[in-house]
């Protein structure tokens, strides 16, 4: 696999990711207020929420959880692909002042 093709995979993998975050944080209140701790039980402390809702504490680490990792996912993908790109650019540009020394 050419580092092109692997620059392009690995940024259309983080930013799917990226989108799957932005999707999860648009629906964070939907869900945390229907099916996890939403206002009324966030006052409380965690222990005592998980004996009243252990279901909705669950729902709502998921949802955190799913939120981090698709964050953290999409930038080390984004960085990773710039990171080779960048790479690949500076390779080519020192085979082309190499082929441009060796002509003079």
């Amino acid at each position: 696999m050419s580092g092109a093709t692997l620059a392009k995979s690995t940024m259309r993998f983080g930013t799917t990711f990226g989108i799957a975050a932005v999707v999860l944080l648009g629906l964070g209140s939907f869900i945390n207020r229907n099916f996890g701790v939403g206002d009324s039980l966030s006052g409380m402390p965690l222990l005592v929420v998980w004996e009243t809702a252990p279901a909705a504490v669950l729902v709502s680490l998921i949802y955190l959880l799913l939120l981090v990792a698709s964050v953290l996912l999409s930038a080390i993908l984004i960085t990773t692909s710039l990171v080779i790109r960048h790479s690949e650019a500076s390779e080519q540009s020192m085979m082309n002042k190499a082929a441009a020394s060796a002509a003079h």
